[in-house]
């Protein structure tokens, strides 16, 4: 029997960890995420001491090479009881560090004393030989924090949900969803709220498709309202609110005489990369510029962080640990990158610069964490890309950019504005030109344009006359507020200090999942019922949906962490108490939500036809008010195609259907009592990687 007993989370990082620790007899058990949980009985905790229930999950599991817990923590104790040491290697994170303390309670007192707590935040040699020297007790302040959040979650999550259903025919609201949905509803009132305004330019765009920017109008214009003329509100230069004025300084321009008046000196405009990805950025990242959702964001980055099967058999670790909210990156990091990045573009395009996280984050960041960041910057994208998926090429490229764009140096441009004047109408236009690419340098070199804006300097000379080849009066207006995305809603919850790196996903995807938003062109927009809940919720539970309460609710949770506060005494003396009371309060005074009756009858039993919500994906349909006894429903927006063949089985007429994949296939109009189905061949998805073009990012300047 080993030595040495490893204990991991998650299965597919064994063999890369293997390889690493070959010949040093250790055995490697996962714990497949958590081994307990609290019980499903009652609250799961005692309510007047807080001290939680564990037990170990009795249901099935739902993959093929699953296996149950019992079976996995039979595993570990055997294990243990024949090792010398047992390193407890969870995730380098609080729920991490709350699984450990569950494998060491679950063991003998005599195997605990062989225990070691230890973490590392990249699955490489050097990182897991570093963690093997550093090893420590486990931290029960971190244990604590995570009991507390889920105790806290459970308390909410269930006494709403019961509450909500009940009254409201909602399926359930929790402290995290319910935030996140609040964000959706609010922005929904505010574009409901807006009143746009409209504004005119006049725009003029000479023979060498030189656009021009109004700066200042002729003070002499006959019957122009000079009080019509706003400057620069909308950074399209003059802004007019009337179309009868911008006409009027149109009618004064003398098409073919645009004189060249001033050239400024030059200017030199600095843009700097972004900082390295933290969970959040790389979330919004991935959704904007290769269309993905946040689950699959979630899903590939984790392969990529357990290890990838290159063809020689060997597995290997891309990037650093996805799930965190620091940007800091380590001393030994960026000596590789700097390596890397001087061998192969030369000194002047390295930068030293050190990534500060906020004074937030940076309380609660535990030493083990990085930012987003690949493990080996000298494993380009184009050299792994005939062994990955599809998805993990895109999304390591993505994190192979950022990654080494953040230390390097900053680009260089040349402004240059040129000013001409016309009947004293005064414009201006620019001319920029890179004179540096520095950071820019390693997304031209994966296949992305430079663009600036160029004009031809050695041709325009003071005095120099042009003509106009057009001059034109535009209209514009404003436009009400975006609808959030599933990128623009975890930026929004990032920036309100509301959320955890391990809780995005779950904030994203709940309104959907619940059936109290759609996304429609990846938009959300808010269903009535989802309205419903947080208007009641505004006037029994305020704090439960406002994001200052959720914010603190993690300050807190810090608190505990650094051992300022009591987690048990901070829930029975603090939160409960008061939420108790508004809960007595809601179950006697909120409303009682009646279901909406079609007015007709279910044709199968003759009972109320009523119109419901999907808990897939939040659309109306029609069902039977007997349900689940009557399970007849209707989804009148639907559009089910009959073929002209029957199934071969029953008998009965064949349609078109679509499964929740989206993929089309064929099946019988009897189901669910028939299951014949036929595969629609669904047309070959050309490969997107050929044309794979990642922007650079966005930068202030």
């Amino acid at each position: 029997m080993a030595k040495n007993l490893l204990i991991i989370e998650s299965p597919n990082k064994i063999e890369t960890i293997k390889k690493y620790l070959k010949g040093m007899d250790f055995e490697i058990i996962a714990t497949v995420g958590h081994i307990r949980d609290l019980t499903s009985r009652g609250m799961g905790f005692n309510e007047k001491t807080i001290e939680p229930y564990w037990i170990v999950p009795t249901k099935k599991p739902k993959g093929k090479n699953d296996r149950p817990k019992h079976e996995i923590i039979s595993d570990i104790k055997e294990a243990a009881s024949k090792a010398d040491k047992i390193y407890l290697a969870t995730d380098p994170d609080r729920e991490g560090e709350a699984i450990a303390w569950h494998v060491y309670e679950i063991l003998p007192k005599t195997e605990q004393e062989k225990c070691l707590r230890i973490t590392f935040n990249e699955i490489t040699k050097d990182a897991i030989f570093e963690a093997l020297k550093k090893p420590r007790k486990i931290d029960l302040l971190w244990v604590q924090s995570q009991f507390a959040r889920r105790i806290i979650d459970r308390l909410v999550g269930y006494k709403l949900s019961k509450l909500i259903k009940k009254k409201l025919k909602a399926k359930s609201a929790g402290r995290v969803q319910t935030v996140a949905l609040k964000f959706i509803y609010d922005r929904e009132k505010e574009i409901e709220k807006f009143k746009s305004a409209k504004w005119w330019t006049v725009d003029a765009n000479l023979d060498d498709n030189i656009t021009l920017i109004l700066r200042e109008v002729n003070s002499n214009i006959k019957d122009l309202n000079y009080k019509k003329i706003n400057d620069d509100v909308h950074g399209t230069g003059i802004d007019f609110k009337d179309e009868q004025s911008a006409t009027l300084v149109k009618n004064n321009l003398d098409p073919d005489n645009f004189e060249v008046y001033a050239i400024d000196d030059p200017k030199i405009i600095t843009s700097n990369p972004k900082d390295p990805y933290k969970t959040s950025t790389m979330q919004q990242d991935a959704i904007n510029k290769l269309g993905w959702n946040v689950q699959r964001v979630s899903i590939v980055s984790q392969s990529l962080y357990e290890g990838v099967k290159f063809k020689n058999g060997e597995t290997v670790a891309l990037i650093s640990y996805p799930r965190t909210d620091s940007v800091r990156v380590s001393d030994y990091f960026v000596k590789k990158v700097s390596k890397y990045i001087i061998e192969n573009f030369g000194e002047k395009y390295y930068f030293e610069r050190e990534f500060k996280n906020s004074i937030k984050a940076e309380k609660n960041i535990q030493d083990a964490h990085e930012a987003i960041r690949v493990i080996d910057p000298f494993i380009k994208p184009e050299s792994i890309k005939k062994f990955v998926t599809v998805d993990q090429y895109k999304l390591y490229k993505l994190i192979w950019c950022r990654t080494i764009a953040a230390f390097m140096a900053p680009a260089k441009y040349e402004n240059t504005i040129v000013r001409l004047i016309n009947n004293k109408n005064k414009f201006y236009t620019y001319n920029r030109k890179i004179i540096f690419d520095g950071y820019r340098k390693v997304y031209s070199e994966v296949g992305n344009e430079i663009t600036t804006n160029k004009l031809s300097l050695s041709r325009i000379k003071i005095g120099k006359i042009f003509k106009a080849k057009e001059i034109n009066v535009t209209e514009h207006e404003s436009q009400p507020p975006a609808r959030y995305t599933q990128a623009t809603l975890i930026k929004a919850l990032d920036e309100a200090g509301v959320g955890r790196p391990s809780t995005y996903r779950t904030m994203a995807d709940m309104a959907i999942k619940r059936g109290y938003a759609s996304l429609e062109n990846k938009s959300y927009h808010i269903l009535p019922i989802g309205c419903n809940v947080i208007e009641e919720l505004q006037i029994f539970f305020p704090y439960i949906v406002d994001v200052q309460f959720t914010k603190e609710m993690e300050e807190h949770l810090d608190l505990i962490a650094e051992k300022e506060e009591n987690w048990k005494e901070w829930i029975k003396d603090d939160f409960s108490p008061k939420f108790s009371k508004d809960l007595d309060k809601a179950k006697e005074k909120m409303k009682n939500v009646k279901p909406e009756k079609v007015g007709r009858k279910c044709p199968k039993c003759n009972r109320d036809l009523i119109y419901r919500y999907s808990k897939k994906n939040g659309k109306q349909f029609i069902g039977c008010s007997g349900f689940p006894d009557c399970k007849y429903c209707e989804f009148p927006n639907s559009s089910i195609i009959k073929l002209d063949r029957k199934c071969p089985k029953c008998g009965h007429d064949l349609i078109e259907r679509t499964s929740k994949w989206n993929r089309k296939f064929i099946g019988c109009s009897n189901y669910p009592k028939c299951h014949y189905i036929e595969n629609i061949p669904q047309p070959k998805k050309e490969d997107k990687n050929k044309n794979l073009n990642i922007k650079p990012d966005e930068t202030s300047e």
